[in-house]
């Protein structure tokens, strides 16, 4: 093992690549050919020990909150979706308001968007997104997103969407919101195929379109780390902090959407 040492303050990349195929050799290593996934190819950490290659520890600043260190992995995604483009001076709206994409409104607010607009189904989870900087919430079961948004852009739409919901209306109803040569990072995972209307929703539109996976290895940590070092709390993401025996009760409250992140502690308190 080279580049750790035992003691080290680590957090874990969960995307384990090859190394050799050609996308790990130009630097798309996050969609290697030959990826396995900690928790879903490989055993994961619901046990004693987790088995992680010395690549994929990622050393953490020592001055880290270790709540915040165990919440980098879906940081990270929020990061590398956020980044897919320049947010700069940009109208961003902001479907699904889970720990990632709440973290995403903190990345849009700090990577300079004029306007970031939440939208979700979870009244608890909209309170969030306001407080963590959105400037609009919006209630997608009661709202006309696309209407609302297009009245909040002199009429135009917004400039980028970053799905985060997985559901099929969810992705239409972003896409609707978006002005024509706008563009999409999608990370949310629809639990079916879609139909999408392509010609209309998204051709003649002149979208982009750009699906995320995972966090870029290892441009979304470095840009992750920058960010919590200038100043990007994400600690008020973190809205519940259970003992590792109450875990099936912080699965029940996953399950609900009334929480950001849940984190389970050990008994030294640090989070698991």
């Amino acid at each position: 093992v080279h580049g750790v040492a035992l003691g080290d303050f680590i957090s874990g990349e969960s995307h384990v690549s090859c190394g050799r195929c050609h996308l790990c050799r130009r630097g798309e290593a996050h969609i290697c050919e030959r990826l396995q996934i900690i928790g879903v190819d490989r055993d994961g950490a619901f046990a004693d020990y987790v088995v992680l290659p010395a690549q994929n520890a990622w050393k953490m600043d020592p001055k880290t909150p270790l709540e915040v260190a165990a919440a980098m992995d879906p940081f990270g995604n929020a990061v590398h979706t956020a980044l897919a483009t320049d947010l700069g001076a940009r109208s961003v709206v902001v479907m699904g308001c889970g720990p990632i994409g709440l973290c995403a409104i903190l990345v849009a607010r700090k990577a300079g968007a004029a306007l970031v607009v939440a939208a979700d189904v979870n009244p608890y989870r909209l309170g969030l997104a306001g407080r963590l900087g959105a400037d609009r919430v919006l209630d997608a079961r009661t709202e006309d997103i696309p209407r609302v948004v297009r009245g909040l852009t002199d009429g135009a739409g917004a400039d980028v969407l970053l799905e985060f919901s997985g559901n099929p209306q969810g992705l239409r109803t972003g896409l609707g919101a978006l002005r024509n040569g706008g563009f999409a990072a999608l990370l949310g995972l629809p639990g079916r195929p879609i139909e999408l209307d392509l010609a209309n929703e998204v051709i003649f539109k002149g979208l982009r379109l750009q699906g995320i996976f995972g966090r870029r290895l290892w441009e979304t940590w470095y840009e992750a780390a920058a960010l919590l070092a200038s100043g990007v709390d994400i600690r008020p993401v973190i809205t519940h902090r259970l003992p590792m025996e109450r875990f099936a009760e912080a699965f029940a409250l996953m399950r609900s959407g009334d929480c950001g992140k849940v984190i389970l502690t050990v008994e030294d308190g640090a989070p698991a």
